[in-house]
Formats: C-alpha cells, structure tokens, sequence
C-alpha cells in the first residue's frame, strides 16, 4: 500500500516537471569576460540539481574513507569483546561441569578485558580454591578490586565463602561483618555466618543467625530446630559447673526446647552431676508428659534423691499406660533398689531384662544380687552384662 501511493506521488511530480518544462522557454545569460554563457532555465536547473547530488555523494565518499580506520577499530574492539565474552561463559560452564581446570584458563583469558575482568578473576579464584592453589587463589581475588560495587560485593561474598570452607572462620566473620552491613537481608551471607558462628561454637550468635533465617524463609523448620537444638546444647555445656547459670538458662529457654528429648536429658545430667535431683526430675517429668521417650525414662531412674517414694508412684502410674516398656521397668528397679525395696526391684528388673536384655539392665541386677547376698547370680550377672558389651 505504502509503495503504491509512493508511486503515484512520483508519478505526479515527474508529470508536473515535464509540464513544466515544456513550457518553459526563459533563459540565463551568465558573462565571464570574455566569456558568454547562455543556458535555458530547465539546463540550469537540471545543473544545479546535478551538481548538489554530486557534491553530496563526493562528501559522503569522502567522510566514509575518513573514518574507515576508526570503524575497523571499533570492529577488532567488539570482535575482542565478544571473545572475551565466550571465554567467560566457557568458563562459567566448565565450572559448574566440575572442570576447573578449564574454568580457570578460560577465566584467566577474560581477565584482559575491563568489562569481563571482575566476574572472570571471582571464577578463576574458585576454580583455584577447588584445586587446591590458595596463593593463585588470593592473587585472583587482589585482581578483582576497585570494580563495579556489585562486583566488589560478589568478591567478598565468595572470599567468606571460601574462608569457611577452609575452616578459617574468624577471619570469614570478619568479612561477613562488613558485608552485612551492607545487605543484612540476604540469605547466603546469612547461612555463611551460621555455619562460621556453628564452627566457633559462638551459640548465641547462631541463635541470632538462624531467627533471621527463619524470618526471611531461608531455612526449613526442621534445619532451624535441628540449629537451636545444638545452639542450646552448647550453652548447657558452658553452664554445666555452674548450677545457677544452668537454672537461669533453663528458665530462659523456649518452652518447645524444654520438652526436646535431647536437651532435657542433658540439663537433668548437668543437674544430677551438680546434686540438682529435683530440678532434674522436675525437668524430666516436664518432658515425659509431654512426649514420652525411653531415653528419657531410663534416665529418671538415675535422677532419685534420698528419697524416692514420689518418684516410684509416679513411674507406676506411668506403667498403666507403658506396661511393657523396658526401660520404664528398669527404671523402676532402680528406683527401689533405692529405697532398698528388694523383692520388688528385682521383679522389676528381670521384667525389663525378659522383654529386651541389655548392658545396664544385666548390671543392675548383678548389684542388685551382691546387696541381697547372692554373689553366684550377681557373678553370672556381670559375665552376661560384659558379654552383651562385647
């Protein structure tokens, strides 16, 4: 549509000045002593016309073998671009193909060009690193400095990383302080100081760590309960000689920490070993209502002051619900052997052994046998616990 209304515009104009022309007859008389030139008016334009076409195409002609030596540098400068460019996505998938070897060679060529430098010396430090040359490594990193922000912050992102894999982790905190500074929101500086914090057992900081995680979703409930858990552990064990720190921190714990399995064994241990009998069963009746577990209950049974009367009520209350539970019937064993409640402690005791024998069960009846005078079945008690260790 658009060629045939160009058409018939040219087609009229081309009409209008052949009319023009053939009814033109003026003339020009142009004098240059002792020259005289006359043309007609249409020669004269028609010249005129010429001459401006002419004098267009000469300058452009001109201008075009005028800047033929810049455009053919522009032409290597973008040829070596776009060869600096595949050298750095060669390098790239060779890195993630596990071929570091490549990676770092073809990382080392993109190194020339100013655009591809920063990211090119962050692929060939890694594929470094995973090669074990940390001074080439450090060299590669040096060479990514003073690029664009971003660049820089990658730089420091993957000197962290490699920092904590190397187990240098003091030195990784550092970095990681100032980075996030800069992005406290982001994940992989957030897992990147967990695991450093986790190395240096500097629990407190892993409790920060993993709260901000779990705020911005980058990390699953069980990783994060997982993390506490070890993060309290690690406090516990700090507290373990002192019993008032160790019941000021217990007071301050999450109520689902103080039911775990795992931390309330080792607080009732912490309180056994510094005379702490009712805080320890305080703290394992707490768990045991809540959720029962047999480690648990074997450990209530080594939890009993002087008195342990409460403690076997309880247990056989338990027992209506656990009637054939080992280690609640060890446990209750124990518990009268306390209170020197012979007969039924052994009844106890050899319950546990006939549904599941065990090391410490065989043990406790062999002691048992020693108290009431039995020395014959506490021998075969001893012989049988030793074979069980063996």
């Amino acid at each position: 549509m658009r060629f045939a209304l160009w058409s018939l515009v040219l087609a009229a104009v081309a009409v209008g000045i052949a009319l023009f022309a053939s009814n033109s007859t003026g003339y020009v008389v142009i004098i240059l002593a002792p020259w005289r030139i006359e043309l007609s008016i249409n020669m004269l334009v028609f010249l005129i016309v010429a001459g401006y076409f002419a004098f267009y195409f000469l300058t452009r002609m001109v201008a075009t073998l005028v800047a033929i030596p810049q455009r053919v540098s522009a032409y290597r400068a973008e040829r070596e671009r776009d060869r600096l460019r595949r050298a750095l996505s060669d390098a790239l998938l060779a890195f993630f193909q596990g071929r570091y070897a490549s990676a770092e060679k073809n990382a080392a060529t993109a190194l020339t060009g100013d655009e591809t430098k920063g990211v090119a010396a962050i692929i060939a430090a890694r594929s470094a690193h995973e090669l074990g040359r940390f001074s080439e490594r450090e060299q590669f990193l040096d060479q990514a400095k003073g690029s664009a922000p971003e660049v820089d912050q990658a730089r420091l992102t993957t000197l962290a990383d490699l920092l904590v894999s190397q187990g240098r982790n003091e030195e990784a905190l550092a970095v990681l302080k100032d980075l996030s500074a800069r992005d406290s929101r982001n994940l992989r500086l957030l897992r990147l100081k967990l695991q450093a914090e986790q190395a240096m057992h500097n629990w407190d900081e892993v409790l920060d760590a993993v709260a901000s995680l779990v705020k911005l979703g980058g990390l699953g409930p069980d990783e994060a309960q997982s993390a506490r858990r070890a993060a309290h552990l690690g406090n516990l064990q700090r507290k373990a000689q002192d019993a008032a720190a160790l019941g000021s921190y217990w007071k301050q714990l999450p109520s689902e920490m103080r039911i775990d399995p795992a931390i309330a064994a080792t607080a009732a241990r912490y309180q056994i070993a510094l005379g702490g009998h009712a805080e320890a069963l305080a703290i394992l009746e707490q768990a045991l209502e809540r959720e029962w577990n047999p480690s648990l209950v074997a450990l209530y049974g080594e939890a009993a002051g002087t008195d342990a009367l409460p403690q076997i009520e309880r247990a056989e209350k338990w027992l209506r619900s656990h009637a054939r539970d080992p280690a609640l019937l060890l446990a209750l064993g124990k518990l009268c052997m306390r209170q020197n409640l012979w007969g039924k402690a052994q009844s106890y005791i050899e319950a546990s052994l006939a549904l599941e024998p065990t090391h410490d069960g065989h043990m406790t009846l062999a002691a048992l046998m020693e108290q009431i005078g039995k020395p014959q079945e506490a021998v075969q008690h001893f012989r049988r616990s030793a074979e069980l260790a063996g």
